[in-house]
């Protein structure tokens, strides 16, 4: 019984392997394709989308240091308010 038990536990682990390593394979076939729709793509517009998202990222990161610099400003009012 122990022995059937044994094999029911390894088959049920490699059922669980092959469904995980299924997974992969489609998030890998997935990137490929990905991969591939992008060499199709002519140089120009990959270019074009690069230097928008580098632009949408540079306008992201300027919004996020003013908000820092605003948070700042607050904290240093609101420490000097305390100590006065």
């Amino acid at each position: 019984m122990s022995t059937i038990n044994a094999l029911v536990h390894h088959i049920d682990q490699l059922l669980t392997q092959h469904r995980a390593l299924k997974q992969s394979n489609i998030k890998l076939q997935s990137q490929v394709t990905q991969l591939k729709q992008q060499l199709l793509q002519p140089p120009d517009s990959t270019a074009l989308n690069a230097d928008a998202t580098s632009a949408s990222d540079a306008a992201y990161i300027q919004t996020l240091e003013d908000e820092l610099a605003r948070l700042i400003s607050l904290f240093d009012t609101a420490t000097e308010a305390h100590h006065d």
